[in-house]
């Protein structure tokens, strides 16, 4: 099992009802975003917190 410190992902978020989306990078860290989780599901859902009321379509993740 791998320890990462840091996680990129490259994403849309998209207000529910509405046409227009929105592309975007983040980096953010394993521990502080994730409470140390390594999960596709863990970072879709600090990115529904961050984007609150928003689709969210994760095209990237990379683990650093």
């Amino acid at each position: 099992m791998q320890n990462y410190k840091s996680f990129k992902v490259d994403y849309y978020y998209q207000k529910l009802g509405s046409n227009s989306r929105t592309r975007t990078q983040l980096t953010g860290s394993v521990s502080q975003h994730l409470r140390g989780a390594t999960t596709e599901n863990a970072v879709v859902s600090y990115l529904r917190g961050k984007h609150s009321g928003c689709e969210i379509l994760l095209m990237r993740l990379e683990w650093i």
